[in-house]
């Protein structure tokens, strides 16, 4: 059974959005990682936590959800024991997976992420942690 790790938050400028987090939700910064798309940055403590994704360039992913979006709530991740699996799982009850495979992601984990065609835009990033 899957849980909620963290929720991808896609913001244009993490520096510009810390304050809100920080200081009016309270949650403490906990550290920040660059990849070649993305800047992210992590929030909070305890079993969930807030990943601010800013995007490097207007034609990444992120760039092009928040053309589409604006800021917001990009993804729901999922805890779970194994992403190949979960992918599977999620083919099977009709997701489209945006990944065929497992990636590498933030922090030494493993991912996976699935389309659930919902309207309002939200992905599943399944998370497996080292």
């Amino acid at each position: 059974m899957a849980a909620i790790h963290h929720l991808g938050w896609a913001v244009r400028s993490i520096d510009e959005s810390r304050p809100h987090f920080e200081t009016a939700l309270g949650l403490a910064f906990r550290g920040e990682e660059r990849f070649p798309d993305v800047r992210v940055a992590f929030f909070g403590s305890g079993p969930v936590t807030v990943e601010l994704l800013e995007p490097i360039g207007d034609q990444t992913d992120i760039g092009k959800f928040l053309a589409t979006h604006g800021e917001g709530i990009h993804h729901l991740a999922l805890k779970v024991d194994d992403v190949a699996g979960a992918l599977q799982e999620a083919g099977r009850q009709g997701l489209a997976l945006i990944d065929q495979a497992p990636q590498n992601g933030a922090r030494g984990t493993i991912v996976g992420v699935v389309d659930p065609a919902r309207s309002d835009g939200v992905l599943i990033q399944y998370v497996q942690e080292p």
